[in-house]
């Protein structure tokens, strides 16, 4: 062997350069394959992990290697790198094979490589439980461990020379595999298959576009294209391709998100709303470029869209919101003219499922990011809320808020420089539509309710363009159908709104046209029931005009309305109380500005209303306003007390101002052009009586014209109708309720009203039922100055009365008394009643003065009757009484002469009738017939033929048959001397006369005189006597009034006058009754 060896290396010496030289150069390269290939190989992979270990402090392993010294290849295989925990892999890879392009390289002078392939690579990062707030995550460790490695280097001095050309024909990563866990958040990211290229990387090529500075560059249009795709375990794809160049710096591409699930990213949100996600996905496309140009770096897209779909929000596993669809289309944003373009943004389907009750709207709590809850927030909201609470208080409260936040906003400005000048030009977004279709919202109210679900279905929204400067008017088209139902979730719509127009956002004003189609009042029934005892059965609004509306809260509205099929039903018997048919505003103008309501004509068609009165004697009017709970006024009082307390001094001002301008403000102008009834009706009934009653008006026709709230303006008023089908009732004349003293001049005539309908009426409260009768009224009420003047005709033919209800509740008044007196002979009762009041009295009642007027109309009749008759004759004096002689039972001239006052009155009241009882006046008529007693018996006792006239004691006669009859009469009824009575007379007269001598005439007269006195004195009259005085007097008269005055003897009756004599005076009292 040794000498083989040796005569080689002796051969080699002799053979010429050139195989020398090649020997050299083969021997070169097989050791360089052997180096390479088979020593560096097995020095990488036993040092790989050893080194990598020291480095990050992880365990890594290498399961091969090789080089292939020929292709300039490598090929690292099955690679990992492990956890702090051995057990788990943070990073691996199949397969790592890089090819170098050596020639490449020496014929372009570039740093040239032929492909980077990278096969299954994984990697897994976790962040963990965060420690002093910083993140830490499962390669923090590696990166401590790096950073304690590193030694101090000396600054590195700037290099300003080019970088030297890279390229490659070929980089992939194909298969791989990215995971994310976060501890924290407690969610998991998975994206299995991941895949990479680059195609014809040229650090130096011109791929995109050539710069202007360069002599005759060439285009290499195929140079730097890139691609990524990237699947997550939710199928859900992220896509990007596209081409790059670095010198000058430029890349255009495509990126394209496909069905990404956000759940999985939920969580990094959770905890930022109370709402959770529950489903959603997201897709998103678009074309960008980027391109570098004199340091300034330029940027677009284009082609964008960008999709949410079946994104879903719950509460508590109940879903709240939904959102099918939510895409921007045509997405352009240009960063050089700082703007974002989108030709449309649409959302299809949205559902809500909202609560709103005293603490308020439940969507606004889920979706209130928690951090945002500020002390001054607080403060204002527990300053509004209780003012929201009440709803006489929101109107105040919203002008409030509105003042405070104009005069910080006041403060503010003159406080700081105008920052928007002092900014970059802004970004600005345009939209070109919005659309939202097919929304339906859900709502449940229990605010203002005990529970009320509404529902608004399908909500259809469109704009036109929008922009972020908010510049130009936005137009908008919005149809929404609404429903509501107090059990459950309303399934069809109960009325349809629609309105297009234009808002200007920058100016905050509105203007457009609305129409509200057959919105079905009966929904709105929970919202009246806490203040009125009525049930709203059925009715439909519907409206349509032109508005206009500004952020000032200036508003105009000029269109037409109408209500449709009204029915409300009282609370009582649940029986209608008002309805109508239709209610039409043909024109109508409203100006808040002039706070002023204009319309044209309204017009009722068959409008109805009911005023009734139950068995418990309420009325459905009457019971028509609920009470105010207990305790409910006291706490609002008490929350607004509190409210005022913590008011701030800027809102206090602000209120003030308020205050101010509502007390300057115009007075609200209303003017109606007519108001016109078609076939209406009213009914009345009173279940309170026994028998019911009941009455309606029907066929009522006529019109209200000129209706204004100007001073001034008078309303005429024709309307015209029937009471229970036949009897003519007509209201006429002016009137105006609207102004500050209402005023009116009215005449109400009602014809021929059959008095049998009221029966129920006149059984109850007059004692008797009407078998026959009619009422005819004429009305003239005048209202001015708040002074009531009102002439009342009243005219009721024929009345005849029924027969006695023996009611509890009767007048105690004599009924048939006073319709005697009041009935001519024509059977018509003929009234006039006037009245008066003054609405400012506390105690003004208009019934209450029209009752009055009539109850005194019959208490004066039938109290002073006989004063009524005298008017009836026209005279004054008293015809109940007529007054005698003492003594005697004839009439004189002036007792004929007032009976026959009385016999012409009571021909014009036939119904009456007359009782006469006779009285005497016991001294005077005593002593009056005791005279005529004793001058009987002294015609009996003289056979006189006759007494002479005027015959008394002074004038007595003093001789003859009569004086011999008294001297005779005095003897014997007295048991007297008569001598001896003459001597004592003639004694006095002497002692008088003072010794002069007494006349015999004298003597004779006086002594008469005692005679007949005591005569007289000793008279006895008894009270039968007295009783026959009384009862001649009565008889004298009814004799004058039916011999001599023609009144029916069956109409005047003698009353007893001596069972129980009246003592009173000569007279005879007269009374009435009616037939």
């Amino acid at each position: 062997m040794p000498n083989v060896l040796t005569q080689l290396f002796s051969r080699f010496r002799r053979a010429p350069l050139a195989i020398k030289t090649g020997i050299y150069l083969l021997i070169g390269y097989g050791l360089y394959a052997l180096l390479l290939g088979g020593l560096a190989p097995w020095v990488i992979k036993s040092q790989t992990p050893k080194q990598l270990q020291q480095l990050l402090g992880r365990q890594a392993s290498l399961n091969d290697i090789s080089i292939n010294p020929f292709l300039l290849r490598v090929r690292l295989d099955n690679f990992a790198l492990q956890e702090s925990d051995p057990q788990q892999v943070f990073a691996s890879f199949s397969q790592l094979e890089l090819e170098l392009a050596f020639w490449r390289s020496l014929t372009q002078g570039a740093i040239a490589i032929d492909h980077i392939y990278l096969v299954d690579p994984q990697v897994n990062v976790q962040r963990l439980a965060s420690e002093n707030g910083q993140a830490q995550f499962n390669f923090s460790d590696m990166l401590a461990h790096l950073e304690a490695k590193q030694t101090p280097q000396a600054e590195a001095t700037e290099d300003t020379s080019e970088p030297p050309r890279f390229i490659a024909r070929d980089i992939r990563i194909t298969e791989g595999k990215f995971a994310y866990m976060d501890k924290v958040a407690n969610t998991e990211l998975s994206y299995d298959k991941l895949n990479f290229s680059l195609q014809a990387l040229d650090t130096k090529a011109y791929s995109l576009s050539l710069p202007e500075d360069e002599s005759k560059p060439v285009l290499a249009k195929d140079a730097n294209r890139y691609a990524l795709s990237l699947t997550g375990s939710d199928n859900g794809q992220l896509q990007t391709q596209g081409q790059f160049q670095l010198q000058p710096l430029e890349v255009s591409g495509e990126l394209q998100l496909a069905k990404v699930s956000l759940l999985p990213f939920w969580p990094f949100a959770d905890g930022l709303i109370a709402a959770k996600l529950s489903d959603g996905e997201l897709s998103f496309q678009s074309q960008y470029q980027l391109k570098q140009q004199q340091d300034q770096l330029h940027y677009s897209t284009h082609k964008g869209r960008f999709i949410l779909e079946n994104l879903l929000f719950s509460d508590q596993q109940q879903a709240r919101v939904k959102l099918p669809l939510l895409a921007l289309d045509n997405i352009r944003v240009d960063g050089d003219n700082q703007s974002v373009d989108i030709d449309e943004l649409a959302l299809q389907g949205l559902w809500a499922d909202a609560s709103l009750d005293k603490q308020g709207l439940d969507l606004q709590q889920l979706f209130m990011p928690a951090t945002n809850a500020k002390p001054d927030d607080t403060a204002a909201k527990a300053q509004v809320e209780p003012a929201l609470a009440q709803p006489e208080a929101a109107d105040e409260t919203e002008a409030l808020n509105k003042a405070t936040a104009k005069e910080k906003a006041t403060a503010h400005t003159a406080a700081e420089p105008n920052k928007a000048q002092e900014q970059d030009k802004q970004w600005l977004l345009t939209i070109g539509k919005i659309s939202l279709k097919q929304a339906d919202l859900n709502l449940f109210e229990q605010q203002q309710s005990n529970g009320v679900h509404w529902r608004v279905y399908p909500l259809d929204i469109t704009t036109g363009p929008v922009r972020s400067d908010l510049e130009g008017s936005i137009d908008y088209q919005l149809q929404l159908a609404l429903g509501s139902d107090a059990q459950t979730q309303p399934e069809t719509s109960q009325g349809q709104f629609s309105s297009t127009g234009a808002i200007d956002a920058k100016a905050f004003t509105v203007n457009g046209e609305l129409t509200l189609t057959e919105l079905e009042l009966q929904q709105f029934q929970p919202y009246l029931t806490p203040y009125l005892n009525m049930q709203l059965e059925s009715g439909k609004l519907s409206t349509q005009g032109k508005f206009t509306a500004n952020a000032e809260g200036k508003a105009h509205f000029q269109g037409q309305a109408g209500i449709g099929k009204l029915l409300i039903k009282d609370g009582l018997a649940f029986e209608p109380l008002l309805k109508w048919q239709n209610m039409a505003i043909d024109a109508m103008s409203f100006d808040s500005e002039a706070n002023s309501l204009k319309i044209s004509n309204i017009l009722l068609e068959q409008p109805y209303a009911k005023v009734m009165i139950t068995e418990d004697q309420r009325t459905n009017i009457g019971e028509l306003i609920r009470a105010e709970p207990p305790g409910d006024n006291s706490a609002a009082q008490s929350q607004t007390k509190q409210s005022q307390e913590n008011e701030a001094p800027q809102q206090t001002a602000a209120k003030e101002k308020i205050n101010t301008k509502a007390s300057t403000d115009k007075a609200f102008k209303l003017d109606i052009g007519s108001i016109a009834i078609k076939n209406g009706s009213a009914y009345f009934a009173d279940n309170s009586l026994t028998p019911n009653f009941a009455s309606g008006i029907e066929a009522l026709e006529g019109k209200i014209s000129h209706l204004s709230s100007t001073p001034g303006t008078k309303a005429s008023v024709d309307i015209k109708g029937k009471i229970d089908k036949y009897a003519p009732v007509t209201l006429r004349g002016e009137v105006n309720p609207l102004l500050e003293k209402p005023y009116l001049d009215l005449d109400l005539v009602f014809k021929s009203v059959e008095l049998t309908s009221v029966n129920p009426y006149s059984g109850t409260y007059a004692g008797y039922y009407i078998d026959k009768g009619q009422l005819s009224l004429a009305l003239n009420y005048q209202l001015e100055d708040n002074q009531l003047k009102g002439d009342n005709h009243l005219v009721i033919d024929q009345l005849k009365l029924g027969k006695p209800s023996d009611s509890d509740l009767a007048t105690s008044l004599p009924i048939t008394l006073a319709i005697a007196l009041l009935q001519d002979r024509h059977g018509v009762i003929d009234l006039g009643l006037q009245v008066s009041g003054d609405l400012d009295s506390p105690s003004f009642s208009f019934g209450s003065i029209v009752m009055t007027a009539i109850t005194n109309v019959i208490t004066k009749a039938v109290t002073a009757p006989f004063s009524l008759l005298a008017g009836l004759v026209g005279s004054d004096e008293e015809l109940n009484l007529v007054a005698f002689q003492p003594g005697i039972a004839t009439l004189d001239a002036d007792a004929e002469d007032k009976l026959s006052k009385l016999a012409k009155a009571l021909d014009d009241r036939p119904k009456l009738q007359l009782s006469i009882e006779g009285s005497v006046a016991l001294r005077e008529d005593s002593e009056a017939l005791a005279e005529q007693k004793l001058q009987l018996q002294l015609l009996k006792a003289s056979k006189l033929a006759a007494l002479p006239d005027e015959l008394s004691a002074s004038r007595f006669p003093t001789q003859g048959k009569l004086a011999d009859a008294l001297v005779e009469l005095f003897e014997q009824q007295l048991k007297l001397d008569a001598d001896a009575e003459k001597d004592k007379v003639k004694q006095k007269l002497a002692e008088k006369a003072d010794g002069e001598k007494v006349d015999e005439d004298t003597l004779l007269t006086v002594w008469h005189m005692g005679l007949y006195n005591q005569l007289l004195s000793a008279q006895e009259i008894s009270n039968n006597e007295l009783a026959n005085l009384a009862q001649a007097r009565a008889q004298a008269i009814k004799a004058f009034l039916v011999d001599r005055a023609a009144v029916a003897a069956e109409r005047v009756f003698l009353l007893d006058s001596k069972t129980e004599m009246k003592q009173d005076a000569s007279q005879a009292i007269l009374s009435l009754n009616a037939d």
